[in-house]
């Protein structure tokens, strides 16, 4: 497969849906790898999406899990990447999708009488097999996510509150 690096800030916004617009010569589905950078609370030489690019836009296919490429090219200049290296997130946990399922587990929360761990989290084991299996997948995510950002001062790492601990 193609891959393509861009600047972090255009990656975020392509993943949490808002417009990117690119050079209309550029056409085809790419690996979005956000360039190697050192600014704050943006991820750096990871590969974070697959998506289509055509008529000067970028449009969001499928989240991949975060995976280290540092690649020293250009940005929005076209490699090759072996794309046997990927595994596709199930849900963008960027959107709409993560939102839903993060009210759905909040609206149990509400409701649940059982019992609690010692910091007030609700054991894995009460809660249903629907909602456990997908915010153990999130979980994972942005815990991988994590090791990409620049964090110097580990504000975003301290921000990251995993629904089932660690």
């Amino acid at each position: 497969m193609k891959a393509i690096n861009l600047p972090a800030k255009a990656l975020v916004k392509v993943l949490v849906g808002q417009e990117v617009q690119v050079d209309p010569s550029i056409q085809g589905t790419f690996l979005l790898v956000a360039n190697e950078n050192t600014e704050k609370g943006l991820p750096s030489a990871m590969a974070a999406a697959v998506a289509d690019i055509a008529i000067g836009q970028v449009q969001l296919q499928r989240l991949v899990h975060p995976l280290r490429v540092a690649v020293d090219q250009p940005d929005w200049l076209p490699y090759q990447f072996d794309e046997s290296f990927l595994t596709v997130e199930p849900h963008n946990w960027f959107g709409p999708e993560a939102i839903v399922l993060e009210k759905r587990f909040g609206d149990f929360a509400k409701t649940y009488k059982g019992k609690r761990s010692p910091d007030g989290r609700i054991p894995k084991e009460a809660v249903p097999k629907e909602l456990v299996e997908p915010l153990l997948i999130e979980d994972a995510y942005w815990s991988a996510y994590a090791k990409f950002v620049n964090d110097p001062d580990g504000s975003f790492k301290q921000n990251l509150k995993p629904v089932f601990g660690q």
